[in-house]
């Protein structure tokens, strides 16, 4: 596999070639682009986001991002030194004005299925004050669903084991 053009080392400003890390002999298509002159890896880690499924009276809050069709969790990415649980509640305060108490993560999902080099770890909140209020800038709908009529998202997607592990396997 051959780098794309232009790929330089942060550090240093040097090229960068696939080289073997940490003197493992892998494939050539596992390597990792390394600056040969400091030793810089550029590793092509998922992003973190932190998401919410938002539970009240037996409903669950979602949303839809402007120029999205589908709906998906209140989710966005953490802060520096802040905890998914803190960027979970901050993104619902932020996105919807709820308050919310996060109980406990869930999981951790891939979101490669939908062609995103991400990491969702998605909490379990329940609110726990605030005033609904969809912030217009970031999403085109907010929406609570009966746990019996989630959408139907593609079955790759990570939604739909999201839900699975919830508990609830939605009418689709």
């Amino acid at each position: 596999m051959t780098l794309p053009e232009g790929r330089y080392c942060s550090y240093c400003g040097k090229g960068l070639r696939r080289a073997p890390v940490d003197g493992l002999d892998l494939p050539e298509e596992v390597l990792k682009p390394a600056c040969p002159d400091c030793g810089y890896v550029h590793l092509d880690a998922p992003t973190p986001v932190a998401a919410a499924i938002v539970e009240r009276g037996g409903e669950v809050l979602l949303v839809r991002p402007h120029g999205a069709e589908a709906f998906a969790l209140v989710a966005g990415y953490p802060e520096p030194y802040e905890t998914i649980e803190e960027a979970a509640a901050r993104e619902v305060r932020e996105e919807t004005g709820l308050e919310v108490q996060v109980e406990h993560i869930l999981g951790s999902y891939s979101c490669e299925p939908m062609g995103q080099n991400l990491v969702s770890v998605v909490c379990v909140a329940r609110v726990a004050g605030g005033e609904y209020r969809l912030q217009e800038e970031e999403l085109a709908e907010g929406r609570w669903f009966p746990l019996d009529g989630l959408p139907a998202w593609p079955e790759e997607w990570p939604l739909a084991e999201v839900f699975a592990d919830y508990g609830w396997e939605g009418k689709r």
